[in-house]
């Protein structure tokens, strides 16, 4: 599991891009709030919100665990990155990290976003299951690779893994064709404003098929690292154009 710099005062890798176009650092249409709102339909394993449930009910929210709880759980993830991006589009002090992103929340908000739907791990959610393992152990190994290299933060190679296969949620879900937008990539489209730029850049990088980006090295090495394993069942997985 991840274990996210929460005391990072300094690093901007976290911005929301919907902010960095504040910053100048993008200038993108942003997508009209009705191809965002499907989004609120992306579950949450049962285990996710129970553990976060059980940190709530003590006097004070350990920050760490929280955040290493949201961070193994695609779903949770995506919902507290369009909070944070909804809620500070326009503001000058933005939170970084995980943990800073929970902080800058008001708790029940970002609870209520994360628990509003829920799935257990059964057999007629296997693909959404898979999926979500398989992120999750991809991000594992993308921190580790990223740990040898110089200029990567491994937190943030940790969020570029679990989050590079978001494209594939539409078909694990069994959403309707067109549901969100008749985009290539609808999700990263209902996304946008939302992801940190290096999340954006990194999915981009691996589905341009000449790239020899870092973030390429890294998605490529975790891929292989993954494969190794055992106890991935990748035989539920969809096919995902651009994977690398």
């Amino acid at each position: 599991m991840a274990n996210p710099a929460v005391n990072r005062l300094t690093d901007h890798s976290w911005i929301p891009s919907s902010a960095s176009r504040r910053l100048g650092l993008l200038e993108q249409k942003k997508p009209p709030r009705k191809k965002v709102d499907l989004l609120d339909d992306v579950p949450v394993m049962q285990t996710t919100v129970l553990g976060l449930e059980m940190l709530l009910h003590e006097p004070c929210i350990d920050l760490r665990m929280a955040s290493e709880l949201v961070l193994s759980d695609v779903g949770a993830t995506i919902h507290v990155l369009r909070l944070v991006g909804r809620e500070y589009e326009f503001a000058v002090e933005l939170p970084s990290g995980m943990g800073h992103c929970l902080a800058s929340l008001e708790a029940g908000t970002w609870f209520e976003a994360i628990s509003a739907r829920t799935f257990a791990c059964g057999q007629e959610n296997s693909a959404a299951t898979a999926l979500w393992n398989h992120s999750r152990l991809v991000a594992q190994y993308a921190q580790l690779v990223a740990e040898s290299l110089e200029g990567i933060p491994p937190e943030d190679a940790y969020l570029v893994g679990l989050l590079h296969e978001i494209g594939s949620i539409p078909d694990v879900l069994g959403w309707p064709k067109g549901g969100l937008g008749d985009t290539e990539s609808p999700v990263l489209f209902a996304m946008e404003g939302s992801l940190p730029c290096f999340v954006l850049a990194a999915i981009g990088s691996v589905n341009e098929s000449r790239s020899s980006s870092t973030w390429k090295f890294i998605l490529t090495e975790a891929h292989e690292l993954a494969g190794a394993r055992t106890d991935l069942d990748v035989s539920v997985l969809p096919t995902i154009s651009g994977r690398c």
